[in-house]
């Protein structure tokens, strides 16, 4: 969909539907209170990386990576970016690329994106975010995430509710973006989510924002 549909993934930003903004300020802010030494940041499904770069202004950034599978927003990334540091816009897909990196990193951000797959598969990219991250790093992400003892069902059944809000969406378009939803997007606990971060290597876990809906939460996950 993120592919044909470009405009309609922007709407859902722009009018912080999922809560863009506020995921976007807690992640600022603890860049700015937590990495105050000049850190390297890789920005996974990057998109047109326009919230992470407003996240990562005034920060202590020095070296910045985009990728994402969207060749037209690549283009837009890095034709919109306002940072100061060196910044590189890579071609690919999220799990392709996480199993090739090797070059070490200090924070790995993935927004909504890793909730397209399922907990063993989660699994395994967090423990490759745990490598390049190495012993000091973090990996934040701002994901799918329902209270403990919720179901997918519940969590697509609060999904739906939302539709009374979204004043800007035809019909049309909240089809197309509540099947791909239905079909694509696999929400785990809050519970579940610190079981995959142990199991992939992380020690500390935090939670910096959860949505008014109680569909999405901000982690940072540390060795």
């Amino acid at each position: 969909m993120f592919q044909t549909q470009w405009q309609i993934y922007r709407k859902v930003v722009d009018n912080n539907y999922l809560f863009h903004n506020d995921a976007y300020a807690a992640l600022h802010q603890f860049l700015i209170d937590e990495q105050r030494a000049p850190f390297s940041f890789l920005d996974i499904a990057c998109g047109d990386a326009s919230p992470t770069f407003g996240a990562l202004a005034d920060t202590a950034v020095a070296r910045y990576v985009g990728v994402d599978l969207s060749e037209y927003a690549l283009e837009l990334a890095a034709r919109g970016t306002s940072l100061s540091c060196p910044c590189v816009f890579r071609h690919g897909d999220l799990a392709d690329a996480l199993t090739g990196w090797s070059e070490p990193m200090d924070v790995i951000w993935i927004g909504l994106s890793l909730h397209h797959f399922r907990a063993p598969q989660k699994l395994d990219l967090m423990r490759e975010c745990r490598r390049i991250v190495g012993g000091s790093g973090k990996l934040a992400i701002y994901e799918n995430a329902g209270p403990d003892g919720d179901t997918r069902d519940d969590w697509l059944a609060r999904w739906d509710g939302q539709r009374p809000n979204w004043h800007t969406f035809t019909p049309a378009e909240w089809t197309t973006l509540r099947s791909h939803v239905h079909e694509y997007d696999f929400p785990e606990t809050v519970s579940s989510w610190h079981e995959l971060g142990r199991a992939a290597g992380f020690v500390t876990i935090r939670q910096l924002f959860a949505s008014p809906t109680d569909l999405f939460r901000l982690f940072v996950f540390q060795a």
